[in-house]
């Protein structure tokens, strides 16, 4: 059984999405893409269940998409 309420941290976050923290941080600070996290003290956790339904959420339908 996979446990998908794993924290991760920015690095992590960041390295699960194959993106950078630089990133993270402004989508965070300016609302961006509203990717849930979670503030523990000064530290920012992401959880994979929030990461991948973020993913899934971006998912397009080529077939429904209009280019």
């Amino acid at each position: 059984m996979q446990n998908n309420n794993i924290l991760m941290t920015q690095s992590e976050a960041a390295n699960y999405l194959h993106t950078t923290v630089g990133t993270l941080n402004t989508w965070r600070h300016y609302g961006k893409d509203k990717i849930p996290f979670i503030r523990w003290g000064n530290r920012i956790r992401y959880r994979k269940e929030d990461l991948d339904a973020w993913i899934q959420s971006h998912v397009i339908d080529p077939a429904n998409h209009n280019i």
